[in-house]
């Protein structure tokens, strides 16, 4: 992921804290094609050890308030 060490680093560095009993978030966000899936896929891809979930936003269900926690929270509950 050429020019993306900042990016990396931090989310490294979110994985470590995770893995040591630390919480946290990662929060992506700019305009469509930029690479945020690409470091969304690296971070899952290195959280050896911890549970990934994922919820992806759905136009219809906008107006639904909490449909995405429910999307995301739903296989662990």
């Amino acid at each position: 992921m050429e020019g993306r060490g900042e990016e990396l680093r931090r989310i490294e560095l979110l994985l470590s804290d995770a893995l040591g009993g630390q919480s946290g978030a990662l929060l992506l966000h700019g305009e469509a094609g930029i690479g945020k899936a690409g470091l969304l896929e690296h971070a899952a891809a290195r959280a050896q050890g911890l549970r990934v979930l994922r919820v992806e936003g759905i136009e219809s269900e906008m107006e639904l308030g909490f449909s995405g926690l429910h999307q995301l929270f739903l296989p662990v509950l």
